[in-house]
């Protein structure tokens, strides 16, 4: 098994997709699909799958989020229904004293350097680009939550996950970071305890053909 300094979880994420090296020791608790056994789309659409763990615990909430959708129709169902229950749903663990990351597609692209043409006039009408969308990602990382990737590459800039292939943008590298592995603030890089995030990174070379390239993140545990 090794020591907490040797032993690490290391996985990635892709839309409709994902896999996980885990260490010998982990135990799985528990798999649930939805939002803690809510009866609604969250469990239909197959939106979210959480793996719990123990020894070390560790939640694990792969999700896809709905997109705001043409026009904008779901843009008032993802403020103000999604984004809070997810949010709620993440600080359950929280509640727990359980580390928790946050991993997928979230449809979202939260700051400026995750746009290629962030000044383009209908950026800000266009699905995961709305100022609604950018500032709902923001209020959740200020429950407690970190970007990982930003975390550990603030600086980073023309660094994407999505690059729409009708428009033939991944050549020409015009995309949108839509992908990510939040965690909680107890796992962030800085954290003096484990686990926490050793490592993060976006595979843009891994899949030549999609439209959406996997996250990485390796965590110490």
């Amino acid at each position: 098994a090794g020591s907490s300094k040797q032993t690490t979880l290391s996985f990635g994420a892709a839309t409709g997709s994902s896999k996980s090296l885990l260490p010998p020791t982990a135990k799985l608790v528990s798999i649930t699909e939805g939002i803690g056994g809510k009866k609604s789309e969250y469990n239909t659409e197959g939106r979210v799958l959480t793996l719990v763990f123990s020894d070390p615990s560790l939640a694990l909430v792969f999700a896809y989020v709905p997109n705001s959708g043409q026009d904008l129709k779901r843009l008032d169902y993802r403020i103000n229904v999604w984004e809070k229950d997810m949010t709620a749903y993440l600080d359950t663990f929280k509640s727990k004293a359980i580390p928790v990351t946050y991993v997928g597609d979230l449809n979202v692209a939260h700051l400026d350097e995750d746009i290629w043409n962030v000044t383009a006039k209908h950026i800000a009408k266009s699905a995961g680009t709305t100022p609604q969308e950018r500032a709902a990602f923001g209020d959740m990382l200020e429950h407690g939550y970190v970007d990982s990737f930003r975390a550990l590459h603030p600086h980073a800039k023309h660094v994407y996950t999505y690059w729409s292939v009708r428009a033939g943008n991944k050549p020409k590298n015009r995309g949108l970071r839509l992908d990510y592995a939040v965690v909680s603030q107890d796992m962030a890089p800085s954290s003096k305890t484990t686990p926490r995030v050793h490592d993060a990174a976006i595979l843009d070379d891994a899949d030549k053909r999609g439209d959406h390239a996997p996250v990485f993140v390796e965590i110490r545990l």
